[in-house]
Parts: C-alpha cells; structure tokens; sequence
C-alpha cells in the first residue's frame, strides 16, 4: 500500500474517532466539565480508550483494503462456521443450561460479540500480515521479521479486545467482555496458537516460492547465456571465411569467384540454423560436404574428408554448425599442404557424431580465442545433461558431439496443453466433489449426533465433542482445498522438476 492510501486511512480513522469522541461527550455529560483531578484523570483514560479505537479503525480499515476481495466472503464463512463450533462447546459445556435456552437473544448477544471480535481481528492481522510479506524479501534475517510481526499480531490482538471491552459492551448492552487479565491471556494465548500455525503454513508455501523463483532464474540465465553463445556464430563464420577468401585471393582468383558465390548460399544456411536449438543430423552433414567442397576451391587436394555412409533419422539431433565451427578449427589449427593432406572424417559411434583429424598442427598459430570449441561445449552445457569429449594424441585430434534424440519429457504442443487442463479440471473437480461430500456428510452427521443426544440424555450434552473435532478436520480440509489444493507442494515441485527438464534434450 502506498503512502497516499495510508494517509486517506488515518484521515478516515481520525475522522471516524473523533465523530464517536463527540457523540459520547454529548450522550454523557458527567464527563465534563472538569472540576477535580479525578475527572480529570477520567477523561485522559476516556481519550486513550478513542486513541486505542482509532487505531484499531486505521488497521482494520488497512486489512480490508489489503486483503483479497475475491476470498473475503469465504474467510467469513469459515469464520462463521468456526465461531458456531466455539459458541456451541462454550453453551453446552456451560452448567444448568437447557436446549431451548441456545437460541435466546442473550445467547445470541454472545455469538454475535464474539463474532464480531473473530472478523475484526481477522482484518486487524491481516494487515500485520501484509506488512510482513512486503518486509520478508528485503531482509537478510528472516526469522527477526517473523518474530516482529508475530509480537506486533500479539499486541494488536490485545488491543483489539481492550477496544472491545470498552466499546462493544456498551452497543450490545451486555457485558460479555470481561476486562481482567485471565481474558487477556486467554486471548493472547488463542491468537499465538493460530499466529503460529499460519506462519508455519507461510513459512513452507514461501520456502517453495523462493525455490520457485531461483529455478525460473535459472532458467532464464541459461536462456540468456544460450542466446549469447548462439550470437557468436554469425561474427565467428564470417571472421573465418573472410580468412580463407583472404588467402585465396592471393594464391588462386578464379577459385576465389566460385567462393564468393558458394559462400553467399552456405552464409544463408548459417543465418537460418544459427538461431535454433538443434537441427537434425543428416542437415549437418549435407552442409559439412557443401563446405568442404567450398574448403576445397582453396584447398583442392591438401584435404582428404571423409564421411561415413550412413542414414541418419530425422529424430537425431546435434547443435546447429557445429561440424562447421569443428571444420574450421581443423584448418585453422594444422597443417594443410599436397605433401601432407589434412585427414578429416565424420563418423558415428555408439550414441556420438565423431569428428576426428589428423593433427600436424602447425609452428606458429595465430592467436586462438578459442570461441568455436567452447561455443559448441557450452551450447551442448545448456540445453543436455550430455557432454562434449574430446581426444587428443600425437596422431589424432577427435571430437565426440552427442548425438540428441528427444527431450525428456513430451514437447509441449497446443493439443497437450489442452489435454492437461482438462487433466487437471477433472482433478480440481474431484478434489471439490470429495471436500462438499465431506462437509455434507459433517453437517448430517452433526444434526444426528444432536438429535441422539436431545432424544437419549438431554441432561447431558456430549455432542459437541464429536461435532467439534470433526469440524476442525473440515476447517483444515477447506484450508487444504482452497488455499492450496491437496498435492499443492508437489505439484509445484513437479512443475519446477518439468520447467528445467524440459530445456534438456538426451
């Protein structure tokens, strides 16, 4: 909440206090005028109490604006239905009270004051709760936070009840507030029992949304880092062609024409893959040959290639221009002369496209950064569990890319993502059948358990003892249901499992 609304707060609290101030001075007159120090000191306690009131205005006011309008009528009902287990173990557990005495206007004074009570410090604490959650990212020592607003919800509690006591009493015109320290305890006990399990509660839903959000920003790195890697290859293939057309100019023109024009259409080959993810195998290798080819206008028989006849499927993947960074390398890197061919082959083995050379590498190496061979390692880094092995010799230089067939879990497509919402709504709707047969079976079995009680032993009422513990089972059930869902943690944790799974490929 913004500092603009808290002051309209405040300006409706004062308001609103000083309004009921004035109404009272004028309905009770021997509050003034002051003629001794007893009045005196009535008054400074009377203007205390509307201090205390107030406040308690200015943060209930506070934990309506913040709360979630969407929930708020259903946090009523279970208040509701709460309060009606409470009212009914504290009537029947009262001594000498008969049936026909629950729905006395006396009795209803009490459950409405109670009630009451129950919504004010829902909305009370809800804004201590919203203060907390806006603090809780911004410290470094959460448990200092937990233990502020915990103590804050304490007090504010308390003082909730001294407004009640001084307040209330006075518009039902019974005094079911009792304005002695058992009370106070009695409250602040109740409100550390449910601070502590709704902190509890909050504590594992936010320990799984940081986790949440740390996999997301995992995620979103590696993201990052794989566009970064693949914004290399477009710079890294130009630098290098433009070498090797370098050097052809100066030893062979005419060739260095026909590169021009091959090198036009392989560039297009590179600007459409370098942006994706994998490409299949067999494009790969038709592109190595073109290149090769295109290497040998230079070249002409200082290289032997090889590839290995074999048909790859189309659910074989590799990163894309690949072969092409590990092509260039080899050239760069060794020795390419008519007396001393360049062996190059691609091959497969086992669940790896293998490029191996042999390595003449050469005297004097102009500086290397090396981008091209990292390039590849990294790419594979992000996107497989898989790694890159490289051999190395006195003979040979091998490269071992692994070979990709699908992701580990069902690429995500318009029609699956359709079918898992309505995977999912069937199982919603299974989870609500299962909570509304449980909350009617509770309120069936609970006019049972009293119409055996009123017909068996009407002096003795031990209904509500059954009524109440299973009215908490069905408290915690609709907590369950609503405010999570059963399975919440695991569904998250299944989605986050599924998130980073799937931007891996075997």
């Amino acid at each position: 909440m913004d500092s603009y609304n808290k002051r309209l707060i405040i300006i409706f609290s004062i308001l609103i206090t000083l309004a009921l101030l004035v109404f009272i001075l004028n309905t009770n007159e021997s509050i003034y005028p002051i003629t001794s120090s007893y009045e005196l000191g009535n008054l400074v306690g009377h203007s205390a109490r509307f201090i205390a009131l107030g406040f308690v205005i200015y943060k209930f006011t506070q934990g309506i604006i913040v709360s979630d309008k969407k929930l708020i009528l259903r946090n009523v009902a279970i208040l509701f239905i709460v309060n009606i287990l409470i009212y009914s173990v504290i009537f029947f557990t009262s001594p000498n009270i008969t049936i026909n005495q629950f729905f006395h206007p006396e009795a209803i004074k009490y459950f409405i004051g109670y009630f009451s009570f129950s919504i004010a410090a829902s909305f009370v604490n809800t804004s201590v709760f919203n203060d907390y959650r806006i603090d809780l990212p911004n410290t470094s020592k959460p448990e200092n936070i937990i233990r502020k607003y915990f103590i804050r919800s304490i007090f504010y509690t308390l003082v909730l009840y001294y407004v009640f006591v001084k307040f209330a009493n006075q518009l039902l015109q019974k005094y079911i507030f009792y304005d002695q320290t058992i009370n106070y305890l009695l409250v602040a006990v109740i409100t550390v029992f449910f601070l502590f399990l709704f902190f509890l509660i909050d504590r594992k839903k936010n320990k799984l949304e940081r986790k949440i959000v740390l996999e997301s920003t995992k995620a979103e790195t590696a993201t990052a880092q794989f566009e970064t890697l693949k914004s290399q290859l477009d710079p890294h293939f130009l630098f290098n062609s433009l070498n090797v057309l370098t050097g052809l100019i100066e030893e062979n023109p005419d060739n260095a024409i026909d590169f021009t024009t091959s090198l036009s259409k392989i560039y297009r080959y590179v600007l459409e893959q370098k942006d994706k993810e994998v490409v299949p195998i067999q494009e790969e290798i038709s592109f190595a040959r073109t290149y090769v080819n295109l290497l040998k206008l230079r070249f002409e028989n200082s290289i032997d290639f090889e590839i290995e006849q074999t048909n790859f499927p189309e659910t074989e993947f590799i990163v894309p221009l690949s072969l092409q960074i590990l092509l260039e390398n080899t050239i760069k890197h060794n020795i390419v002369s008519d007396q001393k061919p360049l062996k190059i082959k691609i091959y497969k083995k086992d669940n790896y496209l293998i490029v191996e050379n042999s390595l003449q590498l050469k005297e004097t190496i102009k500086d290397s950064t090396g981008i091209g061979l990292k390039n590849i390692i990294n790419r594979y880094q992000l996107i497989s569990n898989r790694e890159v092995n490289i051999e190395k010799n006195e003979q040979i230089f091998r490269v071992e890319l692994p070979i990709l067939t699908q992701k580990n879990t069902i690429m995500n497509t318009q029609n699956i993502d359709e079918q898992q919402a309505y995977q999912r709504a069937i199982e919603r709707a299974k989870e609500l059948k299962k909570f509304y047969t449980h909350l009617g079976t509770y309120i069936v079995m609970s006019i049972f358990f009293f119409l055996l009680n009123y017909f068996t032993s009407p002096k003795h009422w031990w209904f509500y003892w059954p009524v109440l513990g299973w009215g908490l089972a069905v408290a915690l059930n609709a907590v369950k249901v609503f405010a999570y869902g059963s399975g919440w943690e695991e569904r998250k944790a299944k989605e986050i499992f599924e998130k980073e799974q799937n931007q891996k490929w075997q």
